[in-house]
């Protein structure tokens, strides 16, 4: 490999980590404008989803989030790209047969193809915060106080 093509393929790599990190509030800004701006439809109790989740906490707590809250890693919530905020989600790791149910506040991730976000809290809850990713199946669940 040439010393060209071995910097090039280093910048890319440092670049998608460095897109990585910032993932889950990277929206935090823009996020509550286009949320007003198109409003997502609400999504029926039920419907399902899997795939890999990831988590995020201590450079974002104390930041404002999509929806403009303010991040609390140590809250059970998540940032998924489409689902209107306020949503809840039941999310359960088959690998232990662990659930928890989360609230979507933020918009993310944009990266890896993750269908979720966690927060440390949810990760924690769910077992799946040492292996930083994890496969996951998730339901949206019923909003009692929405």
């Amino acid at each position: 490999m040439s010393y060209k093509l071995f910097l090039s393929a280093l910048a890319t790599l440092s670049l998608g980590t460095l897109l990585f990190v910032p993932a889950a509030s990277a929206a935090a800004g823009s996020g509550a404008a286009k949320q007003a701006a198109g409003k997502p439809a609400a999504v029926a109790p039920g419907k399902e989803f899997k795939g890999n989740v990831s988590w995020y906490g201590v450079p974002f707590h104390g930041r404002k989030t999509a929806s403009g809250e303010i991040f609390n890693m140590n809250k059970l919530t998540a940032a998924h790209l489409k689902l209107p905020f306020k949503t809840r989600v039941m999310v359960e790791d088959p690998k232990t047969g662990k659930t928890v149910i989360v609230k979507v506040n933020d918009r993310g991730p944009y990266a890896c193809k993750r269908v979720m976000d966690l927060s440390k809290q949810a990760a924690t809850n769910l077992g799946t915060i040492s292996r930083g990713v994890a496969y996951v199946e998730c339901t949206v669940v019923d909003d009692d106080d929405n």
